[in-house]
């Protein structure tokens, strides 16, 4: 029975040094094949920070080659649409290049993951080559926009030199591939913009009690229409 525990002790030990190397190997790979330029300190002089939930988040990076390196330490710059990356060996700051990005994804503190993308398309105007939130993706996807905002303060505090503050602000989408429009905040303005489904729309949002400020609640609307579309 004891030799049985020891080699049971051994086998666990093994599999959580393998497991180890693996996570060695996926940081060193990353630090290799992940490049940008330094990160500089720029929002001194503004209350509040320019990131996406404010702390360093684990997450995981999908390069437009293919590759994907997980277990990174990012802050997305919601400010600058910049990703940062700190390289846990060297504790290096860089903004990732954008043009090698295809997608990232930040675990947030509740255990959910969430994905953004690197979308490019002439007709997102400002708006393109930005990273998006992915909160459904079909044909018409729903998309949203994280951006801090400057709001610069009336009278400045010298003793503190801060000149103003960052907000965070976010907005949603409906994405096709080639046209971005807002979300409606109201629901009879979705019954205005699919007059073709009007009455199985009303239905839907009636016996499911949708709630045009839920994301979650709107998700399942746009899954609704996209099952609709396709019929």
């Amino acid at each position: 029975m004891a030799s049985i525990k020891h080699i049971l002790t051994i086998i666990c030990i093994a599999a959580a040094l393998i497991a180890d190397a693996q996570g060695s190997l996926t940081r060193k790979s990353a630090i290799q094949h992940i490049t940008g330029e330094p990160f500089v300190h720029y929002y001194a002089s503004f209350d509040g920070v320019p990131f996406y939930r404010g702390d360093w988040l684990t997450g995981s990076v999908t390069m437009k080659s293919g590759e994907t390196y997980n277990g990174l330490q990012l802050r997305y710059d919601d400010y600058k649409d910049d990703l940062i990356y700190q390289n846990d060996v060297t504790n290096n700051v860089i903004i990732i290049d954008k043009n090698s990005i295809a997608q990232f994804c930040l675990t947030l503190p509740n255990g959910k993951i969430e994905t953004f993308k690197l979308i490019e398309h002439q007709n997102l105007k400002d708006l393109n080559g930005s990273y998006f939130a992915i909160i459904l993706e079909d044909s018409l996807s729903m998309i949203k926009k994280y951006q801090a905002k400057e709001e610069r303060y009336s009278n400045v505090n010298m003793t503190l030199k801060k000149t103003g503050a960052f907000v965070q602000k976010e907005s949603r989408y409906t994405w096709d591939g080639n046209e971005l429009k807002g979300v409606p905040r109201f629901r009879r303005m979705i019954l205005r913009q699919y007059p073709q489904y009007k009455d199985e729309l009303r239905k839907f949002l009636f016996h499911n009690h949708i709630r045009m400020k839920n994301d979650n609640d709107v998700r399942l609307l746009y899954e609704e229409i996209n099952r609709l579309e396709r019929k």
